[in-house]
């Protein structure tokens, strides 16, 4: 993933090179043209793409606020709630650091549903639902502003549950156009995962089909290949069939999307999000992140929504 990401900047830088070339010839350079940075562990610099100024500072860290693609709020829970949904989260909030170190991007996490205000969202290119969603009015208004202009959304899990649809229309009849949760299995368990689209930044590069992590797997009421602003990245493959292993959560039929997108937008919503779990100890059993597909799904989508578009 990390070579497709500098393969795309090079020819980004190139064709952004090409255009500034032209244009240095009708005017004078009075304003630098700055190419995309590049980091060392304590230092970030970049070089003007008209006249080869550099301009380079030291930082803590791999990436700070001046030198990172994109800025991340992640909101969610870690405390409470469906234990291995919180697992989750906490599983979440250590890998979405690591890859922002590996990647280029900040990540802030959060369970303050009120940073979800016009204020603080101009600060943030991309937002994340980690197994929840906001319940203010307020929030929610906030949220709705800041797609509607062109902000980026990554959803997990229980962030698209609700038995309510009509109680935030726009979100979930709408936006994730799933409406009602109707099912799911149970247990967690890996299944084969079906790419529907590869005419698509996060998918170009999957495998046709591969193994999941494990999860609880949903249905919803709408059903979203009959709506035209929807397109399903990633399905259930049939051959995943029987789904679940306990009597009366067990899907033998049917189709069922694990991850799509709404073209009105810049937001993904994905199915995983529940770790494998022994109740009786809360012992975690399994790991979301592990499956390397998924992985590059979610940074490509990321870089895709919040960096390139």
């Amino acid at each position: 993933m990390n070579k497709l990401k500098s393969t795309i900047k090079l020819i980004f830088t190139f064709l952004i090179t090409l255009t500034i070339s032209s244009c240095a010839k009708e005017e004078p350079h009075t304003v630098h043209r700055w190419s995309y940075y590049t980091r060392t562990e304590n230092t970030h610099s970049r070089k003007c793409l008209v006249c080869g100024e550099v301009e380079e500072e030291e930082h803590v860290d791999y990436v700070c606020e001046t030198c990172a693609d994109f800025k991340i709020l992640s909101l969610g829970f870690v405390e409470g709630g469906d234990e291995a949904h919180s697992d989750f989260a906490k599983e979440a909030n250590e890998w979405f650091p690591k890859m922002g170190k590996e990647n280029g991007f900040l990540y802030d996490f959060s369970t303050d549903w009120g940073k979800l205000n016009d204020e603080t969202l101009e600060n943030y290119d991309l937002v994340i639902f980690l197994n929840n969603l906001p319940s203010n009015k307020s929030q929610r208004e906030a949220f709705e502003n800041y797609m509607e202009n062109g902000g980026a959304f990554l959803g997990f899990h229980v962030c698209a549950f609700t038995t309510n649809a009509s109680g935030w229309d726009w979100y979930h009849n709408v936006f994730l156009g799933s409406g009602n949760f109707k099912s799911n299995t149970w247990n967690p368990t890996k299944e084969l995962i079906k790419v529907e689209t590869h005419d698509y930044f996060a998918t170009e590069d999957l495998p046709d089909t591969f193994m999941s992590s494990y999860n609880e797997w949903y249905a919803w009421s709408n059903d979203l290949t009959q709506n035209e602003d929807i397109t399903i990245l990633m399905s259930l493959d049939e051959r995943s069939y029987p789904v679940g292993d306990k009597q009366g959560e067990i899907w033998t039929e049917g189709y069922y999307p694990v991850a799509w997108t709404n073209n009105n937008y810049k937001m993904v919503y994905l199915n995983l999000g529940h770790n494998l779990m022994y109740y009786n100890t809360y012992e975690k059993e399994s790991k979301t992140f592990e499956c390397e597909e998924l992985c590059q799904f979610v940074i490509n989508a990321m870089y895709d929504m919040a960096y390139y578009n």
